[in-house]
Formats: structure tokens, sequence, C-alpha cells
């Protein structure tokens, strides 16, 4: 690591005290007036430096003690330099007019420079605030991508099913329309019906595929025109095979004639994926036959609403206003990232993310997404 740029007295942090930078001005002042009085210095010279002292000063020091040097010079100046010496009422009108001007130089010079430092401050306070504003969304989005990931990774075993069905179909569909080739005479009806299902399935198996990338993708965002409930069916499939592994049944109620909703798929469907993790995880430390899962979907007034309900053992009073912090978990492998990060993906699309107790036993998360245009979308 390299050694940090020594700094000068002006810029240390003893000067800043308002008593040592006084204590500076009046030694500079005095010394030079010694050596000054001593040469016996034109008064333009010494008045020269006096200013040149003041504005110097000023970039460095507290504006009270400023103003004091300011006084002190103007005393000094008069008294040592201007006839008659040794006194500080000047006997020619035009010694007033000179000290007249040097003050409210020196005071102009002063309020100036104050006025330069305190908005060079202000500058670097912002910028220093934008810095930290860009490394925090820097380090969300990373979070964000690195949660995606520990859910994709927690996906796998549903992955991994979702795809192996229909590559399983493609093979056995292939071989059957090549067994009706094969025949005496071929039924071409059949095999065009075989090969139609080969194509079906083949493109299942790519969709699933390209979920799969989009949940570890780094691309920017596309807001499209969403059927929020064909989104959840998405999730769903995917998190069947966890949630069925887990002894948690699944209930469905979606509305019917959803509005469409305007977002980005792949982020919507993380918090939907994050919350049904984190809901098949809160039921485990139930029985299995009392792990329900009920994800349902809806509108109230102009916006629409995704809730998913566990049967699980509730919101504890000294977690509840905690869960959407960032870095709180109550989990002692969590991260404390999944629902702030789902937070911040609904309000980045104009909605909210809440939670309340659910009855008889269990907790609610709901989160709300403005209406589209009114298309309607099916269930």
């Amino acid at each position: 690591m390299q050694d940090a740029k020594p700094r000068s007295f002006l810029e240390s942090a003893a000067f800043s005290q308002p008593f040592v930078q006084a204590v500076a001005a009046l030694a500079v002042l005095l010394a030079f007036t010694a050596a000054g009085f001593s040469l016996h210095t034109p008064v333009q010279l010494a008045l020269c430096f006096y200013l040149a002292f003041i504005v110097v000063f000023s970039f460095n020091a507290n504006l009270y003690v400023s103003l004091g040097a300011d006084v002190l010079a103007v005393v000094l100046l008069d008294m040592f330099f201007t006839p008659p010496i040794g006194t500080i009422t000047p006997q020619d009108p035009l010694d007033w007019l000179t000290l007249a001007i040097f003050c409210g130089t020196t005071v102009a010079v002063t309020r100036t420079v104050t006025s330069l430092k305190q908005r060079s401050a202000d500058l670097l306070e912002a910028n220093t605030k934008l810095r930290a504003s860009m490394a925090m969304l820097q380090q969300t989005q990373e979070f964000a991508r690195s949660n995606r990931i520990m859910l994709m990774g927690e996906m796998t075993a549903s992955i991994s099913h979702e795809i192996n069905q229909p590559l399983t179909g493609i093979v056995l569909n292939a071989g059957t329309a090549l067994r009706y080739l094969n025949a005496g005479t071929p039924d071409l009806n059949s095999v065009r019906h075989y090969i139609e299902l080969v194509l079906r399935d083949g493109k299942r198996a790519t969709e699933t595929i390209d979920r799969v990338r989009g949940l570890a993708r780094r691309s920017p965002p596309d807001k499209v025109w969403i059927d929020l409930n064909e989104a959840i069916l998405e999730v769903v499939a995917l998190a069947q095979t966890q949630l069925d592994r887990q002894s948690v049944g699944l209930h469905l109620s979606l509305s019917e004639n959803l509005p469409l909703i305007k977002g980005e798929r792949i982020q919507l469907q993380q918090v939907l994926l994050n919350l049904i993790v984190n809901a098949s995880e809160a039921m485990q430390e139930i029985d299995a036959g009392n792990r329900e899962l009920t994800i349902a979907s809806g509108s109230d007034g102009d916006r629409a609403f995704v809730e998913v309900r566990d049967a699980g053992p509730g919101l504890q009073p000294e977690h509840a206003g905690r869960l959407f912090e960032s870095f709180y978990t109550t989990k002692p492998e969590g991260m404390g990232m999944g629902l702030s990060i789902s937070r911040l993906i609904v309000e980045g699309h104009g909605g909210e993310l809440s939670v309340r107790t659910n009855e008889p036993r269990g907790a609610i998360f709901r989160f709300t997404l403005p209406l589209g245009d009114g298309t309607q979308a099916g269930p």
C-alpha cells in the first residue's frame, strides 16, 4: 500500500482548532510587523503582504478567526506603517480611504473564500453520497444475483425433473414415429402426430432452460406486459418437486380475468420463488400433514396482488419488524438479503411487499403491482 501524501500544517488536524488558528495568525502578523517595521518597509508593500496573508489564511481558517485577523492586520498596518507611526488615527483623508479599501477588501475576500470552501465541501459531500449510492446499488445488484443463484441451487432437483419430462417425451414420441415409418405401410398421419409431439416437448425443454438461464443472467431488466397467472404457474412448475420432497401441499387460487401488468418477468418470478422457498422452509418445524401452502392472485382497485400463505409457526414479535432489513435473518445459514432484495424489486415496479399473520397460524406475504391497460388475462 502506498504511503499517504504528507499534509502541510494548514491541512493538519491540529490547525482545524479555532484557538490554534488564532495563535498562528497572531504569530505571523506580529512577526512580519516586527520585521517590516525594523526594515522600514513601505506601506504599499506591507499592505500587499497583509492582503496576501488574509487570502491564504482565509482558505484554511475559521470565518470568525479570519475576520479577527482582518481587524488585527488593519490595526497593525495603520499603527506601524501609516504616518503618524504609533497611532491608529490617520490624519490624511487618503489614509482613511486606503484603510477602508483594505478592510473592505479583506472582509470581501474572507467571505468569498469561506463561501467557496462551503460550496466545495457541499460538492464533495454530494459526490461522496453519489459514490456511496452507486456502490450500494452495485452491491445490491450483486447480492440479487447471488440470491438468484442460491435459489437456483435449491431448485436443482425441480429443474432436472422439468427438463427430464420433455426429454423423455421426445425420445418416446420419436421412437414411436420411427416405428410407424418402418412399418410395411407407413401411417403418415400418425407419424405427423408424433413429430408434432416431439416439437412440443422440445419447445417445453427450451423454455425451461431459458427460464433457468434467465435467473442467472446479468442482462438489464426488460419490462414487458406479463400475464401474472402464467408467470406464477411457471414458478410453481419449478418449485413443485421441492415442495413434494418437503411434503408441502400446494393450493392455487388464481383470479380469472386478471389484467396484464408491466414488469420484468424474471425479477418478479424471483420474488415469488423466494417467498415459496421461505414458506416451505418455515413449515419444516411442523408435522408433515399440516404443511399447506397457498398461492393466490387477484386485483384490488387499480393494483394486482399475489399472496403466499403458509401454515408455519407464524411471525415472532421480535422478528416481524425487521424481516425486510438487509442482512437480517432468522436462519443460521441465511444471508439476510432475500426479502430485502424482493422488496427492492417490487418497489422498483411501483408496488409494495408486506407481511401479516395468517389465521389460524402461519404468515401471509403479499406483493402488489400496478395494473396494466385493462387487457384481460386468464388464470
